[in-house]
């Protein structure tokens, strides 16, 4: 749609503005599809699924509720048809003012980047859906300080506050390219370690 990357989605949403009925169709069908290619995963051998919605973080709460959380339903719905007991996370970067909508969606586990604190998102989802399931959401940029003090203390107050349950630990978005391994590896050793 936008002919290149892009953070602002200006092309789609101008479509969605325009031309609804047509957005709607192509979410229609890409929902459909992006469900059946769940279950062929599943089918495939796997264990969990994450879905990604790039766009969603730049909508307004009413074009969320209107271009995304019903396409984000239809793929959740086709994908536990199939396969009920598969664990489906959320993520979306940026989220911290969907998080309950996205909770809507039908999936099991929300991930939760760095930009909102993970305690203050576990009461947000619970209200909402209670047990629901939190990942994240350490800052990646905390593995670049090659600090293991920092990166410990970060470690361990995002496991604090996940509880050692329904949380399952992780960066709040993909590792950084120039993150050293040794960092990354103190990471995973700090997560093996930590107790409740």
């Amino acid at each position: 749609m936008e002919g290149k990357s892009s953070q602002e989605y200006l092309e789609i949403k101008k479509l969605a503005h325009n031309e609804p009925k047509v957005l709607h169709q192509m979410l229609q069908i890409l929902a459909e599809n992006i469900g059946d290619y769940a279950c062929y995963m599943a089918d495939s051998g796997a264990q969990v699924i994450q879905i990604f919605d790039s766009w969603a973080a730049t909508l307004s709460p009413r074009d969320y509720d209107e271009f995304c959380l019903p396409y984000q339903k239809i793929v959740v719905q086709r994908l536990k048809a199939k396969h009920p007991d598969l664990p489906i996370i959320m993520y979306i970067k940026n989220s911290g003012a969907l998080l309950e909508r996205m909770a809507q969606s039908g999936v099991d586990m929300i991930s939760v980047d760095w930009t909102v604190s993970l305690d203050d998102a576990k009461k947000r989802l619970d209200a909402v859906r209670p047990g629901i399931g939190v990942q994240g959401n350490l800052d990646p940029a905390i593995l670049l300080s090659q600090n293991p003090a920092l990166i410990k203390e970060r470690t361990e107050e995002i496991l604090a506050m996940g509880g050692g349950q329904g949380h399952v630990m992780n960066l709040g978005h993909g590792i950084e390219a120039a993150t050293s391994e040794e960092s990354t590896a103190f990471f995973v050793d700090t997560v093996k370690a930590w107790r409740p």
